[in-house]
């Protein structure tokens, strides 16, 4: 993943600062899909995307929110906000996240869950945005 300039560096404390995570990590492009399932459209744009380019799915690795070690069961896991640079074009996408127990119960929100019991969570209402 090549990240440069101002926008970069925003897209960096944009992790650090309101992810779940005390750093970034990278994935691949499949997990990337996977967690947007939901979203049929950003699919579909995203494949676009690589077929522009001659791309494959496994060319492709992106950066995540990384969860630090504080979180007991989700500690090295990955979650949006998500960034995939696909050829000349970048995807920035952003999601809101529901935690649960280990018995399935809600948490809440990323404000309101408890690092310590969170086992899963879930995304949804994906948000994305290309550059250029």
């Amino acid at each position: 993943m090549k990240i440069a300039g101002h926008a970069g560096l925003a897209l960096i404390a944009s992790i650090v600062f309101t992810a779940p995570a005390c750093a970034g990590g990278s994935l691949p492009l499949e997990d990337v899909l996977t967690a947007v399932a939901k979203a049929p459209k950003l699919a579909a744009e995203i494949q676009a995307e690589l077929d522009k380019n001659n791309l494959k799915v496994t060319d492709v690795i992106c950066g995540a929110a990384r969860y630090g070690n504080h979180w007991k069961y989700l500690g090295g896991g990955r979650s949006a906000p998500y960034e995939c640079e696909i050829g000349k074009r970048s995807v920035t996408i952003e999601a809101d996240q529901v935690y649960f127990d280990p018995k399935g119960k809600s948490l809440g929100n990323l404000d309101k869950a408890d690092p310590k019991r969170a086992k899963t969570f879930k995304e949804d209402n994906f948000r994305w945005n290309w550059t250029p």
